[in-house]
């Protein structure tokens, strides 16, 4: 093992004069034998953002001979230039030009490998596909290669309102921020204050974007696998939205990738919930081992993938563990796999097709879905679980298979094949797979959505014609899921999801020809543990203090008067002092989604968020009002934007924005 020894905060010049701030740790004795390098490159502040993560996983890496740098985008934390969306052009080309000036260090040997969960991930993929020379290998974690069809934004077509809820943290958490006095020096408030007027207003293009065009396929490297050249190792958790992205990029890439999921959030392994965790780093240096280092260590022989097949749970908000066993595969898709169909007919799932079965009609409350969690598990402080589904299924057509007579281990993809017609042009259907328990309990195990508009394309949207049949698919997001003995396989359909689903324009009945629908699981019989990631049993601790810690409320509140229904969301996430940066963090979040149960277009979404950050003699302050509704024909977002130092307000902006809705 080295010693390490850091760089707290230096600067890297870009080709056109822009410098990104960076911090890095190092082997002490790089200087005169150089190593491979590893890249993370956020917007989320290296200084006071990840600081967490960094200082565990960061010092740990570069111990085992390796240059851990970690760079923050453009207008972000104490780098120059201006913020201006995600996955620009200008920042994936700067994370080539960060790659080649890294390769050029003398502390180098000039091979470089990308990492990253999330953001860090998305452009990890999208980086490695302009193959800059002296990428030589990444990891990319609970990341997407389909902006549009895998991300916060969209899914299946349907406006998520995850995509205001993420416009609105991004600002709070990492685009609106002071770049740190210690660090600029006297020119961080004229810094801060242009970075502020010139900021876009990104829940706009976000939510004017709403099919699958040019602008969402500009960094989705699945319209060209191809050209991807580097190895690839994908890892994800089944309690985060991002899990399809590792089967899709191992059935699809044409290098050396190898898979991993866990029962995790959106969070790195080592740090993660539920448990088990994994010991992420060492992991991690087995790959960088192989392919950094040229050491024939066999991680590229191994199975392609290892999951966590998790064991029937009881429905809760949150868990500490999750029960079950790690299973791998030779490859993916897997000679083990097999399908199993089950068909709909008159509330049961069958095992052959009943041509005699009924036709049967569903019209959701709107409310249907406030039992559903959270999309990105992780980002919150908690109760972001799904919850006990019996109250959704009253407003869904549910149709169950008889109680199990041995143990049934879900394991892939799944796929609802619906026979449908809508009373109006536009609609969505929303499939859940559940777990029925023996006392009515019901666990959801997986998710599909489908706007059906783009039942053939998300790009090419066309409306229903009232009372027609359709045959359409809808993909739910695979899962790894045990249901033993004695309970039931549940489908439950709904058209209505709220709050995870903006609701359709049109308050559709749908009628669901049972017929002729099915759904077809993906099932694994056989038991096989061939490889299991290093167990990770540390506390994780950071340096430095909880001077209040963090709390948190979710209620419902149903007005009997007007009949409205309102999700409050209360995210407190206390007040931490860092030590590395002398600095504190003072974060809250509250969000009300209202709807009436009998009017889509009553949907409403409104958060705020307060923030203070900095020290004794530099204090900086961010508030957010941020609104959402709409009628049949637009979305209507306002916004208010406020910065404060010493208390004094310093910046003001606000937004009113009419966004035609189309055909959502």
């Amino acid at each position: 093992m080295h010693n390490v020894r850091e760089i707290h905060h230096a600067m890297i010049k870009m080709p056109d004069g822009i410098h990104l701030a960076y911090r890095a740790w190092l082997p002490s004795d790089s200087e005169t034998t150089p190593v491979p390098a590893i890249l993370e490159f956020l917007p989320y502040r290296k200084n006071d953002g990840t600081i967490v993560r960094d200082e565990i996983t960061m010092a740990q890496t570069a111990a085992h001979g390796y240059a851990c740098i970690r760079v923050d985008l453009r207008g972000c934390g104490e780098s120059d230039g201006q913020s201006t969306d995600e996955y620009t052009q200008q920042e994936l080309d700067d994370g080539v030009n960060i790659i080649a000036w890294i390769a050029s260090q003398p502390w180098c040997n000039g091979r470089v490998g990308m990492m990253g969960i999330s953001w860090g991930g998305f452009n990890s993929l999208q980086i490695a596909a302009l193959n800059p020379p002296a990428l030589k290998a990444i990891i990319t974690i609970c990341s997407t290669d389909d902006r549009y069809g895998n991300d916060v934004h969209y899914m299946g077509g349907c406006l998520l309102n995850d995509n205001l809820d993420w416009a609105a943290f991004f600002w709070a958490y990492a685009q609106g921020r002071a770049p740190d006095a210690k660090l600029v020096g006297e020119g961080w408030k004229e810094q801060w204050l242009e970075r502020l007027h010139s900021m876009p207003f990104l829940a706009k293009p976000w939510l004017t974007e709403q099919t699958r065009n040019g602008y969402w396929k500009h960094g989705s490297v699945c319209e060209d696998y191809s050209s991807i050249k580097v190895p690839v190792y994908a890892m994800g958790g089944w309690a985060d939205n991002y899990r399809r992205t590792v089967f899709s990029l191992l059935e699809n890439l044409d290098v050396s990738c190898k898979g991993l999921i866990g029962p995790w959030a959106h969070k790195y392994p080592n740090i993660a919930y539920p448990n088990p965790k994994m010991d992420y780093v060492k992991e991690s240096v087995r790959w960088w081992d192989r392919w950094l280092k040229e050491e024939e260590n066999g991680v590229d022989q191994e199975p392609q993938l290892t999951y966590y097949l998790q064991d029937s749970v009881r429905p809760q908000g949150d868990y500490e563990h999750r029960p079950g066993k790690w299973l791998s595969e030779p490859c993916w898709p897997s000679p083990r796999t097999s399908y199993q169909t089950f068909y709909l007919n008159n509330r049961h799932l069958l095992k052959e097709p009943q041509p005699d079965a009924l036709s049967e009609q569903i019209c959701s409350p709107q409310t249907v879905g406030l039992n559903g969690g959270r999309l990105c598990v992780g980002i919150r402080l908690d109760m972001e679980q799904p919850d006990d589904q019996r109250i959704d299924d009253a407003g869904s057509l549910c149709f169950d298979s008889t109680p199990l007579s041995e143990p049934l281990s879900l394991a892939g993809d799944i796929t609802a094949h619906l026979t449908l017609s809508s009373n109006k042009p536009k609609a969505n259907v929303i499939v859940r797979l559940c777990d029925v328990h023996p006392d009515g309990a019901v666990t959801r195990i997986s998710l599909g959505v489908l706007n059906l508009t783009h039942r053939n394309s998300h790009e090419f949207i066309e409306d229903l014609v009232p009372n027609e049949l359709y045959q359409v698919q809808v993909s739910v997001n695979p899962v790894a899921y045990r249901l033993p003995e004695g309970h039931r396989l549940r489908v439950s359909i709904s058209n209505a999801y709220w709050p995870l689903v903006w609701p359709s324009a049109d308050q559709a009945t749908l009628t669901i020809a049972s017929s002729q629908c099915a759904i077809k699981i993906a099932t694994r019989e056989e038991v096989y543990t061939e490889v299991e990631p290093p167990h990770y049993d540390q506390e994780v601790t950071f340096n430095g203090e909880s001077l209040r810690g963090s709390d948190s409320q979710r209620v419902v509140h149903h007005d009997y008067k007007t009949g409205v229904v309102t999700l409050e969301t209360h995210d407190d996430f206390g007040r931490q002092h860092y030590h590395s940066s002398d600095s504190y963090i003072d974060m809250s979040m509250s969000q009300w989604q209202s709807i009436h149960p009998e009017n889509p277009l009553s949907a409403k979404s409104s958060i705020q968020f307060d923030l203070t950050m900095g020290r004794e003699g530099w204090l900086t302050g961010l508030k957010g009002d941020y609104q959402m509704c709409c009628d049949a024909d637009n979305f209507y977002i306002t916004c208010k934007w406020q910065a404060f130092h010493d208390g004094e307000l310093i910046f003001n902006k606000e937004f009113d924005e009419t966004i035609k809705r189309t055909g959502v």
